[in-house]
Formats: structure tokens, sequence, C-alpha cells
């Protein structure tokens, strides 16, 4: 995934550890039993409380699940 988008800026290597680090929380769900939107918003309220989150970071991460939950209805918040 590409973690820039023209108008934005770039994610700080920090927020890219981030990023990973979501990841890497939703493979390992995914591959144990199964993403749910419940997981899917533990770790959205998890990454939102970290001293390194942006906006952009923060449409990452909704691109992200959007791709890994195609045809699932969820709902999450990240305001």
């Amino acid at each position: 995934m590409d973690v820039s988008h023209p108008g934005s800026s770039s994610l700080s290597e920090d927020q890219k550890a981030l990023l990973e680090s979501f990841r890497n929380k939703v493979h390992s769900k995914i591959t144990s039993h199964g993403l749910t939107a419940v997981d899917v918003q533990i770790f959205v309220d998890e990454i939102k409380k970290h001293p390194d989150v942006s906006g952009p970071l923060l449409e990452e991460v909704r691109s992200e699940v959007g791709q890994l939950m195609q045809g699932q209805r969820f709902s999450f918040d990240f305001d």
C-alpha cells in the first residue's frame, strides 16, 4: 500500500511503524479466528490514542480496513 497521497503530508517513520503494527494485529486476527468489526474498532481506538496519530494515518487505516472487509457491513468512528 502506498502511504502517501497527493496533497497530503507523508507519514513519519513513527507513523509508518504504527501502521505496520496495525497491519500485524489485523493479520494475526485474520489467521487465528477471523477479523470482526469489533476487532477493527479496538485497533482503531488504540491508534487514535497514540501520540503520533494524524489525519493521513487514519486515512490509510480507513483504506486498508475497507479493502480487508469488502462486502462486510461495519461501522467505526475516526473522530
